[in-house]
């Protein structure tokens, strides 16, 4: 895309960001006043104290749902205390049955059915982003963060306190969140954006004290005010939480235990009463639950979440424009997998299946004025496979060089709960002199009254290698839709040229590709009969290829879901691609592409009441495509079995099997320098199986298991040559292709937080994968789980202790020694 076009865009649309950014009328919020602390609060969910009795009441709650709107069944009284350290929120939650209460418990920051009291906290009252603090009756803690468009964050973890007291007439919770916590701006007084949340499980009932409508997008937006009378003075935000932790290790192939520990710190220093620096030391991940392996036949990269601590917490400023994903930060070297193609197993001593990760920061915060700042950086380093070479000699082999990850986000909040941000990412490899970026810009508009959204996304690539040309790529997003009412429509476009690449720190699936599309939504929230709620969907969506313009597939689909007043919850989707699909990718050959004809595709799904003590998820799914006799049916199962309140078991079983899939095998040239491409004609079954185990000895303390077996078996039936027009016919290659890929993996995690921000884990881990070519696959389940236990098998365990320190905490005992 040209330069002159690209300056056309942004100009369109800066045209459209002024027009929508027309200031909001203000909708009525309650008010409640918070009172400083006359006398020592003692955290004992009782709110016995005279402060509690002073202080101003918040009442009168209003049905999220079932009934949007009419007032909550049982009344909630909340109060607001302050004082030089934290804020308290403490509550009465009356209810006439205190016996009925729900006290299902669960591990930290999983509510399950349980009822809860709740409050978030916008400290700067812009609708963008709050902090939530939720506690069930049991006492167990949920802490998240949460955008202006309702995403919660669990991952997110603040050092606070609470406790629970079990009533004649219902329940008490008492708080207590330090400021250390939080991030607000230094003013005379505070206005903050604030709302409290209750639940009732056995009526499925979920109120709030400032009402949430929800034919209006956003819930924070919503938020009633809380208003701080005094100056607060934001604390020295300092706290450290070092750890130490030992391991030890077995693989099977090579019949050794090796031994080994680690320790390091993770550091979070207030640089001002909004910005923090968060730093990880030498990190260890070795307690993270291992990723949901498997095999891919498509050409494209498989997604896995993160899961590593550092990484998920506050990093949603990081999320914008789609161009950071953190797997990125060390991940397998380049270089993994050719050591095994280049030496014998026997031959190898050790090839790390991930870049060493020496250090990591991030800063954020969030200016009085709205303007929000993330930096990013991490550091990893060279990377060594070392084998045995033909001198028996050892030899280092490098396989993934030094890099710098960096990235950069500022971000301005405006009028209407709108916004706009800049960012940068970057990745420096000095040792081949190669770096890439990718800037962009992200913005959400919103017009008078929050009725109309305007989104939109540029991003621009860029990559820079030693004697080579610079390599530029861009894409474009814009998405323009009604947010607010039952109806909703909206029409979206999205352009990425061939050469837009933002995989060097970001995930991108595929790019050479223009995409547009209409949805129309409808929203039903008054429970009507039988029904409580239902949505409803259709779309029309149309794809062509960027360079060169060339049609790809239109698709017709919609999807629907009902919640009944037994809180069932069915659904059903369907997809037609009527004109079929021209395949670009498949090919794996630029220039290529496979011609799919027509498919059909139809699900059903169904979720019962959570509450009960054993139900089943389930889900079915049928694809058709006649022209290839092409049959693919899918059924899932998962049961849910409490067999206590603080013990919940969940098996699982996925079976998926694809009947006369044509996909691609192998591709070379002919003496003509011609691409060859050979497609098979192959059933394909996945079959994966899980179990999983959650045993809660109390609020603080908790073993997790998790079990799971995946299975692939892929059978070819014929082959074909890949024809310049799409088409596919039959030839006489004959090598056997068959295959089958077993991955099984055992999970067990016992966790004691035995100090505030501070815990003790004992993890075992256990690790097979294999896979069989040729003679001696099958597709037998039983035979192929045998066959799983002859593959070399890896098991660790590992210890690791952290312990949290609060400058806050221990500055009073320094004070009291000297």
């Amino acid at each position: 895309m040209s330069s002159k076009s690209t300056i056309a865009s942004l100009l369109l649309f800066s045209g459209l960001f002024f027009i929508f950014s027309s200031s909001m009328r203000a909708n009525e919020k309650k008010q409640l006043v918070g009172s400083r602390v006359s006398q020592p609060i003692e955290l004992d969910g009782k709110l016995d104290e005279l402060s509690w009795k002073q202080a101003p009441k918040g009442s009168q709650f209003f049905q999220t749902e079932p009934y949007n709107g009419k007032a909550a069944t049982f009344d909630t009284h909340v109060y607001v205390l302050f004082d030089d350290k934290a804020i308290y929120f403490g509550a009465y939650i009356h209810d006439p049955s205190p016996d009925s209460i729900s006290v299902e418990l669960r591990s930290r920051d999983n509510i399950g059915q349980a009822d809860f009291f709740g409050v978030k906290i916008d400290p700067f009252n812009d609708g963008l982003n709050a902090f939530g603090f939720y506690v069930t009756a049991r006492g167990a803690q949920i802490d998240m963060k949460t955008n202006g468009w309702d995403d919660d964050d669990l991952s997110w973890d603040a050092v606070w306190k609470s406790q629970t007291a079990l009533l004649e007439d219902g329940w008490s919770v008492e708080i207590m969140i330090p400021y250390s916590a939080l991030r607000f701006p230094r003013n005379p007084t505070q206005k903050w954006g604030i709302n409290f949340f209750r639940s009732i499980q056995r009526l499925k009932e979920y109120s709030s004290w400032n009402f949430i409508n929800l034919k209006n997008k956003g819930t924070i937006t919503q938020s009633g005010l809380l208003l701080l009378p005094e100056q607060i003075e934001p604390p020295l935000r300092l706290s450290a939480t070092p750890y130490l932790s030992a391991s030890a290790s077995h693989n099977s192939a090579f019949g050794n235990w090796s031994k080994g520990y680690a320790y390091g710190m993770d550091m979070k220093i207030g640089l001002s009463e909004s910005f923090t620096l968060d730093m990880t030391l030498i990190p260890d991940f070795g307690q993270v639950e291992s990723d949901d392996k498997i095999f891919s036949l498509s050409p494209f990269e498989v997604f896995y979440e993160e899961k590593r601590p550092f990484f998920t917490e506050g990093t949603e400023l990081f999320s914008k424009g789609n161009v950071f994903y953190s797997r990125r930060v060390g991940s397998t070297p380049q270089g993994f997998n050719g050591i095994p193609n280049q030496y014998e197993p026997d031959k190898i001593i050790s090839n790390p299946e991930s870049a060493q990760l020496i250090n990591a920061a991030k800063l954020s915060g969030k200016t009085s004025s709205g303007l929000a700042v993330g930096v990013f950086n991490a550091v990893t380093a060279n990377t060594y496979a070392v084998v045995e070479n033909n001198t028996g000699d050892e030899e280092r082999i490098l396989t993934e060089p030094f890099t710098n990850f960096n990235m950069m986000v500022v971000e301005q909040s405006l009028a209407n709960n709108s916004q706009i941000s800049l960012y940068n990412t970057n990745v420096y490899k000095p040792e081949s002199k190669f770096m890439a970026n990718v800037s962009g810009t992200e913005f959400s508009i919103r017009n008078k009254g929050g009725v109309f959204e305007l989104y939109g996304m540029v991003n621009v690539s860029q990559h820079y290698k030693q004697d080579e040309n610079a390599i530029f790529g861009e894409r474009y997003l814009f998405n323009f839709g009604k947010i607010k009412g039952n109806f909703r429509p909206e029409m979206w476009f999205n352009l990425m040229t061939n050469t837009y690449n933002p995989n060097d720190m970001g995930f991108q699936k595929n790019n050479n590709e223009i995409g547009n599309g209409v949805n129309l939504q409808y929203y039903e929230f008054e429970p009507k009969g039988n029904v409580l709620k239902w949505f409803g969907e259709l779309f029309i969506n149309q794809y062509y290829l960027f360079t060169p313009r060339k049609f790809i597939r239109f698709d017709v689909g919609g999807d629907t879901r009902i919640t009944l007043v037994n809180q069932l919850t069915i659904g059903g989707n369907f997809n037609f691609t009527p004109l079929g699909v021209r395949d670009y990718f498949e090919p794996r050959v630029q220039g290529r592409f496979v011609k799919n004809p027509a498919s059909y595709q139809v699900g059903y799904w169904g979720s019962p009441d959570y509450r009960k003590k054993f139900i089943a998820d389930y889900r079915i799914n049928f694809k058709v495509s006649p022209g290839w006799d092409y049959f693919n049916w899918l059924v899932n199962l998962t049961p849910r079995w409490k067999v206590q309140e603080n013990f919940l078991i969940i098996p699982s079983l996925s079976l998926d099997y694809q009947y006369n899939s044509k996909g691609y095998v192998s591709d070379s040239l002919n003496q003509l320098s011609q691409s060859v491409i050979i497609f098979g004609n192959r059933n394909v079954g996945n079959i994966t199986t899980s179990l999983s185990a959650d045993y809660i000895f109390s609020p603080r303390t908790s073993l997790a298991f998790r079990l799971r077996h995946y299975l692939l078996s892929v059978n070819y039936l014929s082959f074909y040559d890949l024809q310049n027009d799409g088409g596919l016919v039959g030839n006489d290659f004959a090598e056997d292709k068959n295959f089958t890929v077993n991955a099984f993996n055992i999970d067990m995690i016992f966790k004691w937080d035995f100090a505030p921000g501070s815990e003790l884990l004992l993890v075992w881990k256990n690790a097979v994968y294999s896979k069989l070519e040729g003679k001696g696959t099958t597709e037998n389940y039983f035979t192929n789980l045998e066959n799983t236990f002859d593959a070399p098998v890896g098991n660790s365990l590992c210890i690791k202790l952290l312990y949290f320190i609060d400058w806050q905490q221990i500055k009073p005992s320094r004070k009291n020694k000297s």
